[in-house]
Parts: structure tokens; C-alpha cells; sequence
């Protein structure tokens, strides 16, 4: 399978791996992005991000087959490995988020489930003495 020659704004051939650079830096970006909302620990758009994200995964999908046997400059190896970088740091951020996201849930749910009940079925009641 050959790769397939994009024509770049200047009208010559672009090789597969200098259209995929900027797919790349968008996708790096909007992860930057996020890392940065969630660092503020403000409100953050996570549908925003998750569709900007899917947007990206998309078009690295339609790209790579064309990289296929390719061997990876330093540039593109580069991008690949900060994108790498940014990935992990995305993924430690979110998972601490969905961590505290649970705590707090937990918290609701059992001052609930105690503001509802008179402690008569709790096995707290057996425990306390």
C-alpha cells in the first residue's frame, strides 16, 4: 500500500507524516487546555473537551494509515512522544477528578440513606455499643 501525498497551500506533494503534525498539535493543545482548566479547579466543559478530543482521535485514525511502514522523523517522533507526555498527564488528571467525583458522591448518598432512616434496621445501631 502507498502512502498517500496531500498537496500543501504552496500546490507540492506534503508526505503523509507533515499532514499528520498539525492533527498532532491541535489534539496536544486541547489536551494543554484541559489540563490547565482542571489544574484551576474551576468549572471545566468537559463535553467540549471530550468532543474536541474525539475530533482529534478521529483524524489521527484517518492519518495513520498512511504513515504505515513510514519511518517517523525526528519531528514527527518528537510530536508523537509529547502528545504521549500530555496523554498521561490528561489521563492522571481526570482519573483524580473521577476519584473525588466518587468521594463526593459516597458522602451524598450516605448522609442521605441516614437522614432517611431511624436506625432501627442499621447495623450501626449493634456496632455504636
Amino acid at each position: 500500500m502507498s502512502a498517500v501525498l496531500r498537496v500543501a497551500a504552496n500546490g507540492r506533494p506534503q508526505s503523509p507524516a507533515a499532514a499528520i503534525l498539525p492533527v498532532i498539535e491541535r489534539l496536544a493543545q486541547t489536551l494543554d487546555e484541559e489540563n490547565e482548566a482542571i489544574a484551576r479547579r474551576g468549572p471545566v466543559d468537559y463535553d467540549a473537551f471530550n468532543h474536541r478530543k474525539s475530533q482529534g482521535l478521529l483524524e489521527l485514525n484517518r492519518h495513520a494509515p498512511n504513515l504505515a511502514g513510514l519511518q517517523l522523523g525526528p519531528a514527527l517522533a518528537a510530536a508523537l512522544g509529547h502528545l504521549q507526555t500530555r496523554l498521561e498527564t490528561n489521563r492522571r488528571l481526570l482519573s483524580t477528578q473521577l476519584k473525588a467525583a466518587r468521594a463526593v458522591s459516597d458522602i451524598i448518598t450516605r448522609a442521605i440513606r441516614d437522614s432517611q432512616s431511624d436506625g432501627t434496621y442499621s447495623d450501626r445501631y449493634w456496632m455504636d455499643e
